[in-house]
């Protein structure tokens, strides 16, 4: 899909330049932004660790023994670190 704004400046037109993904799928969600966000139970533990100056490795080593289906990287946790 493309889209651009109307010459006229009242709003947008959208065309479609080809109906079909130019990519396959992903077999992972590692590094993708939906799934390497934090709940509300990892960001308090994410908090609590920094407090009590835990390595960024050592943070994400425990969230992945938490979650085996966890996909963060440790730059997710370096994020998180630097938000608190």
């Amino acid at each position: 899909m493309q889209g651009k704004p109307v010459k006229c400046g009242e709003g947008w037109m959208v065309e479609l330049i080809c109906g079909s993904h130019n990519h396959d799928l992903t077999e992972t969600l590692v590094d993708h932004p939906y799934a390497a966000r934090l709940n509300v139970e990892e960001k308090t533990m994410v908090e609590d660790m920094t407090d009590t100056s835990v390595k960024p490795r050592n943070i994400l080593l425990t969230l992945k023994e938490r979650n085996e289906k966890n996909v963060l990287t440790i730059k997710q946790v370096h994020n998180a670190m630097s938000v608190h």
